[in-house]
């Protein structure tokens, strides 16, 4: 043990292990912001809670908290994706860093209420004024995660275009805006500044193929390839998107990707609502991820996704909160199955050795953590110490089996039932000692 840091350790109830099982009996020792051993309790339990690995959110906008409730009225008829786009829009234009950073800091106090322990945030709102680029907002994101405590990989966006024809941004769009490829590698350089403590990172990426040109977004994968990141983009979500896309290049956007060399095992494609299962195995061979926002989808209107195939191709899933229109990780875990069953007359669309809860928690924690390059996810030896406590005497999850725990949590209950939340060793909601 390095006894310059301080260490503890916990004794639950019932401790959920990096295979998925569920055990009783043991300890966790947690040194500085590591777990640094699991094994047999050296006493008896000190804490009825049922303890698992931090949920990871790899896919939000957090500034679209301030829409909640919003855009829910439809006055000529039937919405869509595109309708509630320009919603959006009105909100950023009344983006200033103070209400920002408001908003944000709101949003990621929530996450942490829920159990959320690492977010993934997908920034694209760069400035506080439409006219130039000040990157007011990034600083006033960054600020508002250390504020609210939470383990930060800011998804730093790069948009430049209006659309598929090279329109330019208009509006709300302006604010989005990154300038030229030189000036947004050197906006990230500022943003890596701003990253720097042991709760924060920066990766550089692309909104999508729509917002940024194929041969730019090359050059930024590249650009983080260089530093070792991750990289994520919004892909296939609607169906225009991949219209326009065979219009100026004749193919799908993730066959776009494809053919250009994007994907590897560091990429995940946001969404792939609309995604075909030939391009889907062969991003699956390319070794890309798959991040689905299951609330948000659904909000949006946005279609189901190939889950058959994605689950056959063996490509890794996530889950994010997106607009965050309701944070709930288990909600959108138990969407993804509930979704499959509707649409496909049938249970267990997710399944492995005969059991829904460990691979659908796996995709709740362990695979968000891998998708964003962030050494958590799991309770086991050297990761880091991020953990969510639920309740078994909650009124959700009373007289539940210890053995269907996790499918009570994931099927049954949520961020009512959570009672403790850690990141790096440091409970910021609840914990052992209340």
């Amino acid at each position: 043990m390095n006894h310059g840091q301080t260490s503890s350790v916990l004794r639950p109830r019932l401790l959920v292990l990096d295979d998925g099982r569920l055990e009783s009996g043991h300890e966790v020792v947690i040194s500085g912001d590591r777990i640094e051993a699991i094994r047999p309790a050296t006493g008896p339990c000190d804490w009825e809670v049922c303890l698992l690995p931090g949920f990871v959110n790899g896919h939000s906008h957090a500034f679209q908290r301030g829409m909640r409730g919003q855009g829910e009225s439809y006055p000529d008829g039937a919405g869509s994706f595109f309708t509630w786009r320009e919603s959006m829009y009105r909100l950023v234009e009344s983006l200033d860093p103070d209400r920002c950073h408001e908003i944000t800091r709101r949003c990621f106090e929530e996450m942490l209420d829920a159990g959320i322990t690492t977010v993934g945030e997908f920034h694209y709102v760069h400035h506080g004024a439409d006219a130039g680029r000040d990157h007011a907002l990034d600083e006033a994101v960054v600020r508002a995660a250390s504020d609210a405590g939470i383990r930060l990989m800011l998804l730093h966006v790069d948009y430049v275009r209006g659309g598929f024809d090279d329109r330019p941004l208009a509006g709300g769009q302006c604010r989005f805006d990154t300038g030229s490829l030189d000036d947004f590698l050197a906006s990230h350089e500022r943003i890596r500044d701003l990253c720097r403590g042991s709760l924060a990172g920066a990766a550089p990426i692309s909104h999508s193929t729509r917002a940024v040109p194929i041969d730019r977004i090359v050059a930024v994968r590249e650009a983080a390839r260089s530093l070792d990141t991750v990289f994520h983009i919004h892909l296939e979500e609607v169906v225009t998107e991949i219209e326009d896309c065979r219009t100026r290049h004749g193919t799908t956007p993730m066959r776009l990707l494809l053919d250009h060399g994007v994907i590897d095992d560091r990429v995940t494609a946001i969404h792939c609502t609309h995604s075909v299962e030939s391009d889907l195995r062969d991003h699956a061979s390319a070794g890309g991820r798959i991040c689905l926002c299951p609330n948000t989808e659904g909000n949006l209107g946005d279609g189901i996704p190939d889950l058959a195939t994605i689950r056959d191709a063996g490509i890794p899933l996530s889950i994010g909160t997106d607009l965050n229109s309701r944070i709930a990780p288990a909600e959108d875990l138990r969407w993804i199955e509930y979704v499959q069953r509707i649409h496909r007359t049938m249970r267990g669309a997710v399944v492995a050795d005969g059991r829904t809860g460990p691979p659908l928690l796996a995709i709740g924690n362990r695979h968000g953590a891998d998708s964003l390059g962030i050494h958590a996810g799991a309770i086991a030896p050297g990761r880091l110490a991020d953990f969510v406590a639920f309740d078994p005497g909650h009124r959700t999850l009373e007289a539940v089996e210890p053995g269907s725990m996790i499918e009570a949590i994931i099927f049954g209950t949520g961020p009512e039932a959570v009672v403790g939340t850690c990141v790096g060793g440091r409970w910021l909601r609840g914990g052992p000692q209340g």
